[in-house]
């Protein structure tokens, strides 16, 4: 069993997730760009994740003392409601906006997409209605890429705050 000083060196904390969420969208980008859009999609994701988690380090004091967990497993309308819970955002504007680009990237993302092939997340995101006849995968994801965009540069103000 790891000590108090072990878990919190090894713990990724507010710096470890936003560098993180920074390099996963910027490898989503160049997915997106070389049409890899599964591939973009988990790691656009992923960088949303990850930003959420880093404002909750920044921010909740129990879990920086490690009083509590960011046990939320990848639920990301669940680091939504905490970080609401946390008071960190007003209702209007850009926090309307924030909130509902989370929820956008929270219906099609899932972390088992990690194992899925790009031809299960587009069916996947067909039968969620995300993709029809008039709205290609390549718009889903370029919409959903700009969606977890919009999540982690809200997410990186809300860490300078």
């Amino acid at each position: 069993m790891a000590d108090e000083t072990t878990k919190k060196s090894t713990a990724m904390g507010e710096s470890g997730y936003r560098a993180g969420a920074r390099d996963r969208i910027d490898e989503a980008f160049r997915l997106l760009r070389a049409e890899q859009f599964g591939g973009s999609a988990y790691l656009a994701g992923r960088g949303a994740e990850g930003a959420l988690r880093a404002v909750l380090w920044k921010n909740d004091v129990e879990i920086q003392q490690g009083k509590k967990s960011l046990d939320t497993g990848h639920d990301l309308r669940a680091l939504l409601a905490n970080v609401r819970n946390l008071g960190l955002l007003r209702a209007g504007g850009r926090d309307d906006a924030f909130a509902t680009a989370v929820q956008h990237v929270a219906r099609l993302w899932y972390n088992n997409m990690r194992f899925a092939s790009t031809e299960s997340v587009e069916k996947k995101w067909f039968m969620l209605g995300e993709v029809r006849k008039n709205h290609t995968f390549k718009q889903a994801t370029t919409e959903f890429y700009d969606a977890c965009a919009v999540v982690i540069k809200r997410c990186e103000a809300l860490c300078h705050k």
